[in-house]
């Protein structure tokens, strides 16, 4: 898989998040992940992003909400990087942790939509609306203030754009493996197993013994406590990393199949197919005419 870093993001001195103006003549934030939410506005530039799974033209006027430890890149496109070139390439982005908001999600109904907004965001989210443009020269003047009027803005701005409408940037059954959620230890252990040996013909038994429980009382506590079976998720992980690989050009089906843990090339096919809609042909052929606006 490819690597990611993870980027440690610095606050102001006296600021307990980050808003930044950025102007350079390319953007290059390679594939990383942060414990952040991040909330950007392209002013200027065009390019790449990479969110979870899926892949989009980045142009200016995009306004997006990026979850905490969600995958994601921001590339500008090649003629950007010529030497010499008078091209530019321009944003407004602000990363904040949930700890700016009350402590407890139920403790203060007001933050309500906002908590909504960034549960969503853990998909990536892309904003429209006719009231966008009020709310993104709110965010271009957020770098400017400081104290409490600037946490304000921001409790304002996220508030706003609860009401706007958005579409989720990640693929319908992506599932984030770098995602540091509280769960239940016992799943938190089958997952983790799952996590990192999804491509290997790992089998109940193992997940069950990594995970401490005999194999049917896993099995058991499992559906019980997340409402889909161990082999479900283990499916949903292993095509969700079947789209990215059908990004490249270079990997046949048959070796991506072979690659996402499956040893039979119609069994790769039947389950892409119930978990995507379509077949991995077809994902792929859709993938070339309409770059990054895949989903089920």
């Amino acid at each position: 898989m490819d690597q990611i870093s993870v980027e440690k993001v610095i606050k102001p001195v006296h600021s307990s998040f980050s808003a930044v103006c950025y102007e350079h003549t390319y953007f290059e934030a390679p594939l990383h992940i942060h414990p952040e939410y991040e909330l950007i506005l392209i002013e200027q530039g065009e390019g790449y992003t990479f969110v979870g799974d899926m892949t989009y033209k980045l142009a200016a006027g995009d306004f997006m909400l990026i979850g905490h430890d969600l995958p994601h890149l921001w590339l500008s496109s090649h003629e950007y990087y010529i030497k010499g070139t008078s091209l530019r390439s321009a944003s407004v982005y602000s990363q904040f942790k949930t700890d700016i908001f009350p402590a407890q999600e139920s403790a203060v109904e007001e933050f309500s939509s906002i908590y909504r907004l960034l549960s969503d965001s853990q998909k990536g989210l892309r904003f429209s609306g006719d009231g966008l443009e009020r709310i993104k020269q709110q965010f271009r003047e957020l770098p400017a203030l400081s104290g409490f009027s600037r946490l304000l803005s921001l409790y304002q701005i996220l508030q706003d754009l609860s009401a706007c409408p958005y579409t989720f940037l990640t693929s319908a059954h992506y599932i984030n493996t770098y995602e540091q959620g509280k769960e239940d230890p016992i799943i938190q252990r089958a997952h983790l197993f799952m996590n990192r040996n999804y491509q290997e013909n790992i089998t109940l038994e193992q997940i069950a013994a990594y995970a401490g429980m005999n194999p049917s009382a896993l099995c058991r506590y499992y559906k019980k406590h997340t409402g889909e079976t161990l082999f479900q998720y283990l499916a949903e992980l292993r095509i969700s990393y079947a789209t990215k690989l059908l990004m490249n050009k270079n990997i046949s089906i048959g070796q991506i199949a072979y690659d996402c843990g499956y040893n039979n090339l119609s069994h790769f096919n039947r389950q892409f197919k119930a978990i995507m809609g379509k077949t991995p042909s077809e994902y792929y052929q859709q993938l070339q005419k309409h770059p990054g606006v895949l989903g089920t």
